[in-house]
């Protein structure tokens, strides 16, 4: 995905939000210098990155009961 597709990806996603509270929340990042926004984006994306390499289920549980009921 180009620069410009990311971009109006994430303006459109910004434009579906009703809570004012978020948008608020958004309105304080943005406005906060360009230093602490790399940090904070940098956070996130790290945290998210984890969550997608920790997401893998587990079905050794249901795999032993399959087994027990053959």
């Amino acid at each position: 995905m180009d620069t410009l597709q990311l971009k109006n990806k994430i303006i459109q996603r910004i434009i579906e939000i009703d809570d004012v509270n978020l948008l608020k929340s958004i309105e304080l990042i943005f406005n906060t210098s360009d230093k602490n926004i790399s940090k904070f984006i940098s956070f996130i994306n790290e945290k998210v990155q984890e969550e997608n390499l920790n997401e893998t289920e587990d079905f050794t549980d249901y795999i032993k009961e399959w087994v027990k009921s053959m």
